[in-house]
């Protein structure tokens, strides 16, 4: 009968149901006919037996069936349903064997019993151990074989040694005593296996019944077989019905556990019960001799010796452990996870150390190390990316100090290095070795990278306050990253008087873009030679609440070490496409971006949101940027191309200055350079800007100079072929509603 979603579980009720009353009815009668003797005819008693399996069957397919079920369930439950089968051959063969149909179906059905079990017996064993490691497994083999010991003593004096009773030893007896001890010892091994198995797919209390089946099945079978009353008074109607019923249990149990959602297994204990139950059932058999006077006294005091051995052992097992796992949580509290270095508080014991044991005239240097742009890799490429450049970075810090230095991950992408006996040229070359090797291209999950790395350093001695220094450290690297070149410095006095000023400065900003205090000002750029307006630069102000209007050059560098640079830019952006957009015609605003702004990802949707939202078309706005940093990469170049794409123009700004090769005007998607200041024909040569503008005709590009303030630069750069020009001798920069007025002259003009 196929599954369905709404019988299967019904069906699986009334199975379990069926089990249970005719597994009562079976040791009920099986009782009452060793009282009074037989109720009906042998084979209605196989027949009996052949009810309760069937119902056991149904349970057992109703896991093996179970789309809920993980698929190792399902495999052991089909082979289960496979053994749990032949067993109802087992019975039919003996229900004709008790017909008179023939002798030698009595063998063959001891032959299918046997068959029946292994094939029960081979998916217990299948089951792995909850224990991981070499000395995990130990203990619980130790454990095993400490229960194995005394379930054998209790084996051989209640079950085996029977077989000796009246003194007479023979071949029979012995391999009757063999079978009796090596089913019940495999039945307690399967039964303790599946109490330590360690799949979590199984429900716990159904592997718990599914051990009770195989002990009951394994040693039930040995006795019954060798029952003197064979065949006619057969514990096997009692014991494989038990057996049946007990696999049922387990099967129900699976159901229903399965069908309740994930059980949460119990928590493992730091111990193991097993040892100390088989010393307790050996210390009763050793009490039950010395009261009853039983002969097999030195077997029981073997036995005692053996498990005294096998429990001390354990425990020497178990205290190798407890010192292995307290030396990995010592060495998890003290050291970075990730990169295996010392962590923070263990960084800071040793700085105590090392400044409380020295000798006053000992020298002490920590160097505090901070990775530049970090996050933007964390956000580009993601965490996983950012983790392996973190490891890489440990290695070639560690790779480029002494082995008796410390090297310390204090969290995130923050380092530190524990001198102890270097003076400071010494740390100084230290520091330069180990910034060029995090220079030096390495490939990280496939992506090519540098790091760049700013190092605070500051110099102690023997006596020196721990705290005191690190502190100092901490205000040294905050002034070598923000000179944002990279490289170290060195702690001097008057440092933390510079890092309140900055402090305060970049306080003052962050207020200033976010109370409206700045103000574009635009200088028009016009063509040549004729003067007309074609757009304007944008450029930022502060209007300082105290201090009057500041221009860049008061506030830029605080923006840009502070990362300010990010917002101030964005806001200037904002500004210069909304007035850009009330211009007449196709006027052209320019904006400069910093090279922070071009590695921060997803750069192009915050300018698309700019030309969105005022309206201002996307050929109508010109992106300037350095040479040093078009030659960025990575995100940068993925920024560049995304503005390309936009519609967006590109401009190389103070061109001449920086990088200036053929390489970067054939590989940067520029529209436009623009001649520096500096190169502006004058009373030298002007071969420089006569170069420039050969170069941007040969690349197909617009030509710009800058910092025109004459009429004969203005007229020399139109002969040489610039069509394009700004500078005072035009106009200065002016507030927005100036060069509207302005642009209101030359519309009335024309």
């Amino acid at each position: 009968m196929p599954d369905t979603p709404g019988r299967s579980p019904l069906l699986a009720d009334r199975a379990f149901l069926a089990v249970t009353a005719l597994t009562v009815l079976d040791v009920a009668a099986f009782l009452l006919q060793e009282r009074i003797g037989r109720l009906w005819p042998a084979p209605v008693n196989w027949l009996l037996m052949i009810a309760v399996i069937v119902p056991t069957l149904v349970l057992c397919r109703r896991v093996r069936t179970d789309p809920a079920s993980a698929p190792v369930v399902r495999r052991y439950w089909r082979r289960v349903q496979a053994g749990i089968s032949l067993f109802v051959g087992v019975a039919a063969l003996r229900i004709l064997f008790e017909s008179g149909a023939g002798g030698w179906l009595l063998p063959a059905s001891v032959v299918l019993h046997l068959v029946g079990g292994l094939v029960l017996t081979w998916p217990l064993v299948g089951l792995p151990l909850s224990a991981r490691g070499r000395a995990r497994r130990l203990g619980v083999w130790l454990d095993l074989g400490t229960l194995s010991s005394a379930a054998g003593l209790l084996i051989w004096h209640f079950a085996a040694s029977a077989q000796f009773a009246d003194g007479r030893v023979t071949p029979e007896r012995v391999l009757s005593a063999a079978v009796i001890m090596g089913a019940g010892l495999n039945g307690v091994y399967l039964a303790a296996r599946v109490v330590l198995a360690g799949v979590d797919s199984f429900a716990r209390r159904g592997l718990y019944w599914i051990g009770a089946s195989a002990l009951i099945g394994g040693l039930g079978s040995a006795i019954s077989f060798l029952d003197p009353r064979q065949p006619d008074g057969n514990p096997l109607l009692v014991v494989l019905p038990l057996a049946a019923y007990a696999a049922a249990v387990g099967a129900r149990m699976q159901v229903v556990d399965t069908a309740a959602g994930a059980r949460p297994r119990r928590a493992a204990r730091g111990y193991s019960l097993m040892p100390y139950v088989a010393i307790a059932a050996v210390d009763g058999m050793v009490v039950y001799h010395n009261v009853r006077g039983t002969g097999d006294g030195l077997l029981i005091d073997g036995v005692a010796v053996t498990l005294t051995a096998l429990v001390v052992i354990r425990q020497l097992t178990a205290f190798r452990q407890n010192d292995a796992l307290r030396g990995r949580l010592s060495y998890e509290a003290s050291h970075d996870m990730l990169t295996g270095l010392a962590n923070r508080a263990h960084f800071g014991r040793r700085v105590e150390a090392a400044v409380n044991g020295a000798d006053p005239d000992q020298p002490v240097s920590i160097v505090l190390v901070d990775l530049d742009d970090f996050k933007i890799v964390n956000d580009r490429l993601g965490h996983a990316t950012g983790d392996a450049l973190l490891v890489h970075v440990a290695e070639r810090i560690r790779a480029g100090v002494r082995s008796t230095d410390t090297v310390a991950r204090l969290g995130g992408d923050e380092f530190a290095i524990l001198f102890e006996g270097s003076t400071a040229p010494d740390v100084d070359q230290v520091l330069t070795r180990i910034a060029a090797a995090l220079l030096e291209p390495a490939v990280i999950d496939g992506e090519p990278m540098t790091v760049r790395a700013s190092f605070g350093v500051v110099d102690g001695r023997g006596g020196d306050d721990a705290g005191e220094l690190l502190r100092q450290a901490d205000i040294a690297m905050y002034e070598a990253k923000e000179r944002g070149e990279g490289g170290y410095e060195r702690y001097r006095p008057g440092m933390e008087a510079r890092g309140a000023e900055r402090s305060r400065r970049a306080a003052a900003l962050h207020t200033a873009i976010l109370s409206d205090q700045l103000v574009t000002f635009f200088q028009p750029v016009v063509t040549l030679p004729d003067g007309r307006i074609k757009g304007a630069e944008a450029l930022v102000r502060w209007q300082h609440p105290d201090d009057g209007l500041l221009g860049p050059g008061d506030f830029i560098d605080t923006a840009e070490q502070t990362g300010l640079i990010v917002p101030l830019g964005t806001w200037v952006l904002r500004a210069a496409t909304r007035e850009a957009a009330t211009w007449p015609g196709e006027l052209t605003v320019s904006v400069n971006v910093s090279a922070r702004q071009l590695r921060e990802t997803g750069f192009p949707a915050v300018v698309a949101a700019a030309l969105r939202d005022s309206g201002l078309p996307p050929h109508r706005l010109t992106v300037e940027i350095t040479e040093s940093v078009a030659v960025g990469g990575g995100a940068t170049n993925d920024n560049l191309q995304g503005l390309r794409d936009l519609g967006v123009r590109l401009s190389l700004d103070d061109f001449g200055t920086g990088a200036s090769t053929l390489t970067l005007l054939a590989t940067c998607p520029v529209h436009q350079i623009k001649l520096d200041r500096s190169f502006a024909p004058g009373g030298g040569s002007d071969a420089i800007a006569d170069a420039v503008a050969q170069m941007a005709r040969a690349f197909g590009l617009e030509a710009v100079a800058e910092g025109v303030e004459t009429t004969e630069q203005a007229a020399r750069l139109a002969q040489l072929g610039y069509e394009h020009a700004q500078g005072f001798h035009f106009a200065r920069p002016m507030s927005a509603a100036d060069l509207r007025g302005r642009l209101a002259e030359a519309t009335t003009t024309t």
